[in-house]
Formats: C-alpha cells, sequence, structure tokens
C-alpha cells in the first residue's frame, strides 16, 4: 500500500513538473508541423497552437517550478527539431532567406558592398551565414538564429520578477512564430532589444548602451528603447548613467558604420533612401481603413504598396511620430521608477512598428520580446500574466495567417487577421504603457 502511495505522488509530482508538460507539447507540435509538411492543411496549425497553448496553460499553473537551464535546453530541442524536419520533408522557406541573405553576404565577402535594403549589421550577419554555406544562406540562416533565440529567452527570464519565467516560455515556445525564428533575422534585433531592457533593469548602462547599438545596426528600432531611457534618465537628473547608455551606443554605431561609408557611402545609406521612399502597403494597419473607402488595394503581393495616395502616408507619418514622442514623455513623466521606464522602453519600438507604413509579419519578433519584458514588469497578478500572455499570442496566430499561411477565402480571411493582429497588439501595449505610467 505504501509503495502505490509513493507511485502515485510520484506520478503526480511528474504532471506537476511544467518542463515535462512543455517538452511534451513542445514534441507534439513538431509532430504536427511534420503532417503540415506531409499534408498542408490549416488543421495541422491550429492543431499545433492548440497543443502549445495547452500545455503554457499547464505550465502557467505551476510555473513556480519553472527553471531557466531546462527551459533553454527545451528551446534549443524544439528549435532544432523543427528545423530538421523542415529540411528532412525539403521545405524550401521564405525566399529571403533562401537567396537574397546569401547574396547579399557573399558580396560583402567578395570585396563588394551589396545595394541592400538593410542595414549593415545586417549585411555583416549576411556575411557571417555565406561563410558557412555560400550564397545558398536557407540553413545557414536558421542555425545563426539559434543562439539569438536563447539569449532573447534568457533575457525575458532575467527580468526576474514574478513573471517572468512563464513569459519566457511562452517566448521560447509558442509555434506561431516559428516560421520567422527560422527563415528571417528580426531574432538578433529582438534579443539584443531584450537584452539592453534588462541590462538598463540592472543598471549596466553602459552594457544597456552597446546592445541597443547593435541591435540598431542589425534593424534600427531598438534605437528607440535607447531614447525612452535616455529620456528617463535625463528626467532622473542621473547624468553620469545618461552618459554611459548614450556613449556606449553612439561609440558601437560609427565604430561600425564609418568604415562602411568611408568605403561605400552611396550603397551604405541606399538601405535608408529605399525604406524611406516606401509608401502603404497591405501588411500595414493603415490599409484596412483605406481599402474600406476604396483608397488603397492589394495589386501585386501582399508586401508591396498598395497605391494609397500620398496624403496618406504623411498622416500615417504623423500618427507614428506621435505615439512614439507620447511614450517618450511618459517616461519622463515616471522619473526616478526604473521598472516603469524599461516597461515604457519596451513600448516605444512596438509602436512605431505597428504604425508603421511598412509593416512586415516578422516584425512579430520584437513585438514579441518587448511584451515579455513588459508585461513582467507590469503585470499584478497571475491572472493578468495569463490574460496578456493569451492576447499576444492571439496576435501571433493572426499575424501568421496574414503571412505566410493562408486560411479558406483568404481575399477576405488575411484582412479579418489583420485586423485582430492590431486591435489586440495595439490594445496589449496601450496596457503595458499605461500601467507603467500608474505605477504597479
Amino acid at each position: 500500500m505504501t509503495g502505490v502511495r509513493s507511485a502515485a505522488a510520484s506520478s503526480r509530482r511528474h504532471l506537476a513538473d511544467p518542463h515535462l508538460t512543455l517538452a511534451a507539447s513542445a514534441a507534439l507540435v513538431v509532430a504536427a508541423e511534420a503532417g503540415y509538411d506531409r499534408w498542408t492543411s490549416d488543421v495541422w496549425l491550429l492543431l499545433e497552437a492548440a497543443i502549445a497553448g495547452v500545455g503554457l496553460l499547464w505550465a502557467w499553473r505551476n510555473q513556480e517550478r519553472l527553471r531557466l537551464v531546462p527551459l533553454l535546453a527545451l528551446a534549443l530541442a524544439f528549435e532544432l527539431a523543427y528545423v530538421a524536419v523542415h529540411l528532412a520533408s525539403g521545405v524550401r522557406g521564405d525566399l529571403d532567406s533562401r537567396a537574397i541573405y546569401g547574396r547579399y553576404g557573399q558580396s560583402l565577402l567578395d570585396g563588394h558592398y551589396p545595394r541592400s535594403e538593410y542595414p549593415v549589421g545586417a549585411v555583416v550577419l549576411f556575411a557571417l551565414e555565406a561563410l558557412i554555406n555560400g550564397t545558398h544562406s536557407r540553413t545557414p540562416n536558421a542555425l545563426v538564429m539559434i543562439p539569438f533565440q536563447l539569449v532573447l529567452v534568457a533575457a525575458v527570464w532575467s527580468v526576474r520578477a514574478r513573471w517572468s519565467p512563464w513569459l519566457a516560455a511562452l517566448v521560447a515556445l509558442w509555434p506561431m512564430n516559428a516560421f520567422y525564428w527560422e527563415f528571417k533575422f528580426d531574432l538578433a534585433p529582438a534579443a539584443l532589444l531584450a537584452a539592453g531592457l534588462v541590462l538598463a533593469l540592472r543598471g549596466r548602462w553602459g552594457w544597456s548602451g552597446f546592445a541597443l547599438g547593435v541591435g540598431a545596426l542589425v534593424k534600427w528600432t531598438p534605437g528607440l528603447a535607447l531614447l525612452a531611457l535616455a529620456v528617463w534618465l535625463a528626467a532622473s537628473r542621473r547624468w553620469r548613467d545618461l552618459r554611459a547608455h548614450v556613449l556606449a551606443f553612439v561609440v558601437t554605431i560609427v565604430v561600425v558604420y564609418v568604415p562602411f561609408l568611408l568605403w561605400e557611402p552611396h550603397d551604405v545609406l541606399y538601405a535608408y533612401r529605399h525604406q524611406a521612399g516606401r509608401t502603404i502597403t497591405p501588411e500595414s494597419l493603415w490599409y484596412l481603413p483605406l481599402h474600406v473607402f476604396g483608397l488603397a488595394e492589394l495589386r501585386t503581393h501582399i508586401s508591396f504598396s498598395a497605391g494609397a495616395p500620398h496624403w496618406a502616408d504623411v498622416l500615417a507619418t504623423i500618427a507614428q511620430v506621435s505615439l512614439v514622442v507620447g511614450i517618450l514623455a511618459a517616461a519622463a513623466i515616471v522619473r526616478n521608477r526604473l521598472p516603469a521606464a524599461v516597461a515604457l522602453a519596451s513600448a516605444a519600438p512596438v509602436a512605431f512598428l505597428l504604425t508603421n507604413r511598412i509593416f512586415s509579419p516578422q516584425f512579430f519578433l520584437v513585438l514579441f520580446a518587448a511584451w515579455g519584458v513588459g508585461i513582467a514588469l507590469v503585470a499584478r497578478s497571475a491572472r493578468e500574466q495569463l490574460v496578456a500572455g493569451i492576447a499576444a499570442a492571439t496576435a501571433s496566430l493572426a499575424n501568421a495567417f496574414v503571412y505566410p499561411y493562408a486560411l479558406p477565402h483568404y481575399a477576405l480571411t488575411w484582412q479579418l487577421c489583420s485586423l485582430v493582429l492590431f486591435a489586440v497588439s495595439f490594445g496589449l501595449t496601450a496596457w503595458i504603457t499605461l500601467r507603467a505610467i500608474a505605477g504597479s
């Protein structure tokens, strides 16, 4: 009888172990992804989201038992298995990682700076991938992104708030972001953004500026987090920390950019000329109301211009700048409250990306990183944490069915998914912002 009780107690302990639950759900998600590769159907994708959701919900119930090292091991195993399934199935992936990244990287290795729409840091990253496999960057990109994913998970965990371990698990194992992990490079700026925010939270201002500087070299939106933190430091009269923070950022940018500018200024600056000249795309927030009034249309590809009038581009930019400036002003209001400042700094790049004229689905990796840090800092209860986590996962699910996946009747459903992703994303970001201002 004692043996039976002992066995039952052991079984209960195993069932309550969140790592085992997450490992089982991750394995089932990978199996479902293999099913999707063999028998393409939206049902497999929805099944992946449901399985991951159940695993994460069970882990949430036992989140006090989560530990960093096992979670990192799970994240590593999950992403390696995901990539392995795709390689075994012959999944070619996205055009960018399959051909474009490698071409830019190989050009740099050959002594020619490419005319690329990406910043210098991204081109250097592509060169690293080209060293591995030449212009065939599909697999190198997937593998090079894995360390950034682990850094991101560790950074969210390192917020060291009561709610951060489970949010780190959400960031590590939510499968609706996996396509972008493997076939885009936005894990790099996402990880560096989260690392920079956590270093600021620890008072390591020089290292924070460095991390955000490296992130801005790859995609410049992490620089907005630096601006918010700099405003807070100035409002709090922490001049020495402000100097260390900004100087580390500026030196990082200058040391990398100046040699390239001296070498090929025209091609280096092409990325900024190109992006500045782009107009509203169907993936952006602004397409939805403009389309209702017949002012924008999906003309060729979802990521190309929607043909909106010029005044719409101007108004979109004004709204975008106004929201970001509002968050910067809020950072001054919360002076002497560092967690609130970091939460607002996490919201600044999110507000910029959500209101951008050109919204790309891979931006969600940066959004997820920022939300992970922001929710951990402002949530007041486990229930708030869960609701916020579900909101982030819901927005990500909707985002995935804008691109790369397609529900039936795509001409209608992608617009409904776009509406959901922006509505939920704005709601979650507004909640983080207002809670930071009010104090938690």
